[in-house]
């Protein structure tokens, strides 16, 4: 799974039981996670939320802060990148078809919290 820094900006709360809680979306881990795929395959990006509410969820490509998606609309002309999700498990998907080796890089999963929080996945093309 796809992980990333939770802001320390999110509330938590201590139940009685000691546990911890988030009162909003959050990122399940933290990290940087790495995908390798062949050229010419397809690559999937995983980003688990948790309690996302009414917040979107983006794909961004860091190399050049182009916005890739935002829920399942995609923003860009290249039809090879598509978003999915999966209600039960809570995982945003972003979908690279017949992958280049220019598609190799960072891509980073936000969650339109304020301030935002995020996750990156590098993707490597062999």
């Amino acid at each position: 799974y796809v992980t990333g820094d939770i802001s320390t900006s999110l509330a938590l709360s201590k139940l009685n039981s000691g546990a911890t809680f988030f009162a909003g979306p959050y990122l399940d881990g933290s990290g940087v996670s790495n995908v390798t795929t062949q050229i010419g395959t397809h690559a999937y990006l995983p980003c688990k939320v948790k309690q996302l509410g009414n917040k979107s969820v983006s794909w961004v490509r860091v190399r050049d802060d182009h916005i890739l998606t935002v829920d399942r609309m995609t923003f860009i002309a290249d039809e090879r990148f598509q978003s999915f999700y999966v209600e039960s498990s809570g995982v945003w998907t972003l979908q690279i078809k017949y992958v280049q080796a220019r598609d190799a890089g960072i891509y980073e999963c936000q969650v339109s919290t304020e301030p935002k929080i995020s996750a990156r996945v590098h993707l490597h093309v062999v």
